[in-house]
């Protein structure tokens, strides 16, 4: 699969490239030229319902182009670099960033691969490593095999509505379309459908040198399979510059077609345009890796979510401490909500992209730096009211939405500047449903997100065009239009902190973790019994206090000729806590249905008592410890420390200690493994005081009665 779907970019990049080597489009970019294309890819398969069932799979790679010279009138060389790859198929993927490519792929990969271009007829003549490792076998007839595919089948045109036909994605007769010209580009529309296949798409070349700007495709293949059966392919290929600002959608479409309820009843109040300082607040960001993803969020003191503008994320960059490591990142398009009235969150995903391994960086990072540019939103809002038949229009500021009626129901079209977003509302009562899709929409069979996608490689990108489902002309409908800056407002550096930099960082308060998981140990006046609702008797003190106690029954007992005892344990999941239960002496039995009644005489030599000790928490940063005003030893055991001390907060909860690395302390370690670079231990949470144990020379006697339930009946255990 990997070497698949890796000639897949190759290919697709270039023969999109190839396509500008028409008639009046030329593929001639000056020697030195270069572009780097960003892929995304999506693929589902499976078996067409009534029983069916869909695999999903979806590759991403980046890919650089360099022009090497010409060779002739009729000939360009370029250089290729594969510069990243990752392909996933849900719970697994492989990423050449990951360590997860072979030696001798990601060899050919660093060198690269020369290819030469026939521009007259649009075809590969050579393919070879730039250097000289051998490429294996069947790698090298696959990419050969589809790199000498024709890069067009057909020469463009450059004039608006100029029509042919060609070959392309298996199909003979491709209909392919010149969509728009502009001074700069030219946009190029492509449908095809053969017995089994069909096939969608979008492109924008660039007029001048060739070069393609981005590209959109949706191909699907259909095979019976049975009776009442038909097996499925269908790849979304989504393609642009990496220096496109417009994000690339998610590798994973859907294809089903849903109705979404349209939002009724008024639009709410526009907000004023919040000051920098509440958008940018000093509390760093925080970073977190799932999947060998990186999820990246901070917040703002300002609520509206998307309502205070759009931001867009560049130049993201790891470091351990002071210490920049050398992993590079693609980001997605940040999303920002609403978390509360007076916060909310913009949050993006990162990848690390490159050849190697950045597992090692990704585990020991402190923190990620990011510029982030934001963008205020200036919203403005229109009406549309619609006459009799449905037919409406409304302009202002350069947006544009008009209502038509349609065979099934009406139609919106909404368009404006490249990144003007339209939210819609409806009189209260309204009963309405919309799908929404690309102005270019493309055909019927196409699902919302796949032509969705198309707005990358349409003349607008704002542009959408929303089919609607009602039962009558509403009598108006409001659009709030989120205009946002051309520029940004404000650009900052951002930290966003990993686990492993929030724990280090003195700063950062820590988060709440008690020394007692399952709830702290009863003092020795509040001891009761436990388990008996099971027909057993179990009864726990803190261990620093059970060293003292012994427990036996005031009057002995048996069962089955064993005397009852009570067997003393430390549990491994409960650190710092003595359990007593009782059982039969051979260890056999636990639980006693229909026992007689027993008392049990729990004796204690000492009583510990917890008193606070003269050192007192910092006021600033009260969660670092210095173990040498405590006058401890960083060779004393964690559990020995937590018999001696408690660190509590102004609840009187005991807090556990930090560990300074990515494993939790053991009660075996030494307080040593949990100091920090600057010398202290410290508290998972904000203590108020610490004490210390102190023992009493006091003899203690309690006793502790226990009655057992009888055996259910089996009528009983069904209910």
């Amino acid at each position: 699969m990997i070497k698949r779907c890796f000639c897949w970019s190759a290919l697709f990049v270039t023969a999109m490239s190839g396509m500008a080597q028409a008639e009046t489009i030329v593929f001639n970019p000056p020697a030195g030229s270069e572009r780097t294309y960003h892929f995304e890819v999506s693929m589902s398969s499976g078996i067409v319902k009534p029983d069916g069932y869909v695999d999903h799979e979806s590759f991403s790679t980046l890919t650089r182009f360099k022009v090497a010279g010409r060779e002739g009138d009729n000939r360009v060389s370029l250089e290729t670099f594969p510069l990243y790859f990752s392909y996933s198929d849900g719970p697994r993927t492989v990423s050449s960033a990951l360590g997860d490519f072979p030696d001798d792929l990601a060899k050919l990969m660093r060198e690269g691969f020369v290819v030469s271009l026939d521009t007259e007829s649009h075809q590969i003549t050579s393919f070879a490593p730039r250097g000289d490792g051998e490429m294996p076998g069947a790698m090298r007839n696959m990419i050969s095999n589809q790199l000498a595919q024709p890069m067009t089948p057909v020469a463009i045109t450059v004039e608006e509505n100029w029509h042919t036909t060609g070959k392309m994605s298996g199909i003979d007769n491709v209909d392919i379309t010149v969509s728009k010209v502009t001074p700069d580009k030219v946009y190029i529309r492509y449908e095809g459908h053969a017995d089994d296949l069909k096939m969608s798409g979008l492109s924008v070349v660039a007029r001048k040198t060739g070069w393609v700007e981005s590209a959109v495709l949706t191909v699907e293949n259909r095979s019976p399979r049975g009776k009442d059966k038909e097996r499925f392919l269908r790849q979304t290929i989504v393609m642009t510059t990496a220096e496109s600002p417009y994000p690339l959608p998610d590798a994973r479409f859907k294809r089903d077609q849903k109705w979404s309820d349209m939002k009724t009843g008024p639009l709410p109040s526009i907000l004023a345009q919040p000051d920098p300082d509440l958008v940018f607040p000093d509390a760093p960001g925080t970073v977190d890796k799932y999947n060998d993803i990186l999820v990246a969020e901070f917040d703002h003191d300002v609520g509206g979510g998307f309502h205070i503008g759009r931001f867009a994320v560049h130049d993201l960059q790891l470091f351990d401490q002071k210490t920049a490591l050398d992993t590079a990142f693609i980001a997605d398009y940040p999303g920002t909500y609403a978390v509360s009235d007076n916060v909310s969150r913009t949050m993006f995903q990162a990848r690390p992209i490159g050849i190697g391994d950045a597992r090692d960086n990704l585990r020991k990072a402190t923190e990620m730096r990011a510029k982030v540019d934001w963008f205020p939103a200036s919203p403005f809002t229109m009406t549309l009211h619609p006459n009799k038949d449905g037919t409406a229009h409304v302009a202002q500021n350069g947006a544009s939405v008009r209502l038509t009626p349609t065979d099934d129901g009406y139609e919106l079209l909404a368009s404006g500047k490249p990144w003007d977003y339209f939210a819609f509302s409806f009189p209260e009562g309204s009963k309405v449903k919309a799908r929404f899709y690309a102005d270019d929409r493309g055909p019927d069979w196409l699902s919302s997100e796949e032509s969705l996608a198309r707005r990358l490689a349409q003349p607008n990108y704002s542009a959408v065009r929303i089919p609607l489902k009602t039962d009558k002309v509403p009598a108006k409908i409001d659009i709030r239009v989120f205009r946002y800056t051309e520029d940004p407002k404000v650009s900052k550096e951002v930290v966003f902190l990993t686990k492993r930099g929030a724990r280090l960082d003195p700063e950062i308060e820590p988060k709440l973790q008690p020394l007692f998981a399952e709830g702290a140990p009863p003092a020795l006046g509040d001891v009761t019994p436990d388990g008996l609702d099971l027909a057993s008797l179990r009864f726990s003190l803190a261990t620093e206090q059970a060293q003292y106690c012994r427990a036996a029954l005031e009057k002995p007992a048996s069962l089955a000729r064993h005397d009852l005892v009570f067997k003393k344990t430390q549990p491994d999941s409960q650190p710092g806590v003595t359990v007593w239960e009782m059982q039969t002496d051979d260890g056999i039995r636990q639980h006693f249905y229909g026992h007689d009644p027993v008392t049990v005489v729990l004796n204690c030599d000492a009583k510990i008592e917890w008193q606070e000790t003269a050192v007192k928490p910092d006021p600033e940063r009260p969660w670092q410890i210095d173990l040498e005003a405590l006058g401890t030893a960083s060779s004393m055991t964690i559990a020995e420390f937590n018999r001696r001390f408690r660190i509590v907060d102004a609840d009187g909860t005991a807090l556990a200690l930090v560990s300074p690395g990515e494993a939790p302390l053991s009660p075996t370690d030494t307080l040593a493994s949990a100091l920090f670079e600057d010398g202290h231990i410290r508290a998972a949470g904000r203590p108020a005081r610490i004490l210390k144990a102190v023992e009493k020379d006091q003899q203690v006697s309690r006793r502790i009665e226990a009655r057992f339930p009888d055996l259910p009946e089996p009528w009983e255990d069904a209910q």
